[in-house]
């Protein structure tokens, strides 16, 4: 395995600063695994195989939840092929030498999820002043600490290899709904044991086609709409009981006719 470049960036890295200990550990043992087009294996026994070896009490389970959030910060781009799942470090070509004339693993065809910093930079607020870098910058880092939010609790609790068009409509929605209402969305997926892009998306885009771009008016959309549907009931149960009450015509008739005597 030919030796691997880490420059002494990493030690002042936004993206790597996301990750916790063991996060940050895992991604170090995977460069040092990658083959020289920087993919590699993704399925949780391999990795623990390969990258903790000799450390006991890692489960499937960490191998799982530490690379979910390497690709939702953007390190890694999680892909399929023929069923199998494999990675691609994002800015492989970047930092390491490419010395092998072919890799050993497929490369990423078709639908593929990349979470790169492009992908959170590129969708900038038109508005923001450029002769502030420092505004600037501190609205990048939320923006990107907010799309990382989102795709890895739907990574986690959704689907753990999300196609590329999914994640950019998710970070979409990100931009223009916030990290609170793409959270509440995979949660009622979740609830609901819904746990399927298209049903976040369709919640998603019946808020939006609503003028729903936060939380607070999520939560105003739903008080109207619990009030129109109460008032909907109150006007059935009012029908309903009338319908089962004769009519006062018809309590007069009776009357009448009790006091002629009846027929």
């Amino acid at each position: 395995m030919p030796d691997r470049l880490i420059r002494e960036s990493i030690c002042s890295s936004e993206t790597l600063n996301q990750l916790n200990d063991f996060e940050e550990r895992f991604w170090h043992r995977l460069i040092v695994n990658c083959d020289d087009y920087g993919r590699f294996d993704a399925r949780p026994e391999i990795l623990k195989a390969r990258l903790f070896p000799l450390m006991d009490g890692k489960t499937k389970k960490d191998m799982t939840g530490a690379l979910s959030k390497l690709a939702s910060v953007g390190l890694v781009e999680l892909y399929e092929v023929d069923g199998k799942p494999f990675l691609r470090v994002v800015t492989w070509d970047k930092y390491q030498r490419v010395r092998a004339k072919r890799s050993k693993f497929p490369e990423p065809v078709g639908a593929c999820c990349q979470m790169t910093a492009d992908d959170s930079n590129s969708r900038r607020n038109p508005i923001q002043s450029e002769s502030n870098p420092n505004a600037e910058a501190e609205s990048d880092a939320r923006a990107r600490a907010d799309v990382a939010a989102v795709m890895e609790a739907y990574m986690n609790r959704i689907d753990p290899f999300p196609s590329r068009s999914c994640c950019d409509e998710l970070i979409a929605y990100v931009d223009d709904m916030g990290q609170d209402c793409c959270l509440r969305a995979i949660q009622i997926a979740e609830d609901n044991n819904a746990r399927r892009w298209s049903y976040i998306r369709s919640i998603l885009r019946d808020k939006h086609a609503k003028g729903v771009r936060n939380l607070e008016q999520w939560d105003t959309l739903e008080a109207k709409r619990q009030e129109a549907a109460a008032a909907m009931q109150t006007r059935k149960n009012a029908a309903a009981a009338a319908e089962q009450q004769p009519n006062q015509w018809a309590k007069d008739a009776v009357a009448r006719m009790m006091q002629n005597g009846g027929c």
